[in-house]
């Protein structure tokens, strides 16, 4: 029959037993062990419009955000800044298609394929683009993101008449 002194040090080297195993750090999750290095926020900050046109760098201001499955992302891709209306937040007929033609604008989700990215967006700015895609490579250096676009195409299979392009971003967070 064990002494209460023998019993007292069985107890506490199972209590001892018992808090070394809950101080193991907890196996690694999927996530953790492949983290997207397509996460967080990211500036433009140069548009290659293609076709011989010439690169802007600086660009005008666009944010891409990466989440591990959504995306969203806004940016003006021409080379002067964008013009607001006479009167804020009043546009004319004429001053809201301009505004229009200098703003890209669309989220929705992603996949990854190697150095291929498939953008299916949910909400764009032109809404033939929603139930479409685009495809374009991309490749990361550092805390930079080039994106090169390869094919985009509306809900109807059609398009754009200006499609192609590279842009430059920066991780911001």
């Amino acid at each position: 029959m064990p002494t209460p002194r023998r019993r007292s040090c069985e107890h506490a080297i199972i209590l001892g037993l018992l808090a070394l195993g809950a101080c193991q750090p907890a196996p690694p999750s999927e996530a953790a062990s492949s983290p997207n290095e397509l996460s967080g926020a990211w500036s433009l900050v140069a548009v290659d419009p293609g076709g011989g046109a010439p690169v802007i760098a600086p660009s005008q201001p666009g944010l891409y955000i990466f989440t591990d499955t959504h995306y969203s992302g806004v940016f003006a891709p021409g080379p002067e800044p964008r013009v607001g209306s006479a009167v804020s937040f009043q546009p004319t007929e004429e001053e809201i298609i301009a505004q229009y033609q200098t703003i890209i604008v669309n989220t929705g989700t992603y996949e990854v394929d190697g150095s291929t990215i498939t953008f299916r967006p949910m909400l764009a700015k032109s809404p033939e683009f929603v139930g479409g895609h685009q495809t374009s490579t991309f490749r990361i250096q550092s805390d930079t993101l080039v994106l090169s676009e390869q094919a985009t195409l509306a809900s109807d299979g059609s398009s754009p008449p200006q499609a192609g392009g590279t842009l430059t971003l920066v991780r911001v967070e």
